[in-house]
């Protein structure tokens, strides 16, 4: 995975699940151990999100190819 898609997923966050994905990066970023606990169920909805979102990339790069 690359910056550039993970910066273009985190970008059609709503507003909502961007707060939280703030909270958890800066739990990361400054070592805490329970950054775990801070992503708890976040990490499903943005599994879930990041996967359509790369899905839906996917998908126009095939379409520009054809």
């Amino acid at each position: 995975m690359k910056v550039e898609e993970i910066a273009e997923a985190v970008v059609k966050l709503p507003p909502d699940e961007l707060a939280r994905f703030r909270r958890w990066f800066a739990a990361f970023e400054a070592g805490r151990a329970n950054h775990a606990d801070e992503l708890g169920s976040t990490a499903t909805r943005l599994g879930r999100f990041a996967g359509r979102a790369f899905a839906e990339l996917r998908r126009r790069a095939k379409d520009r190819e054809s």
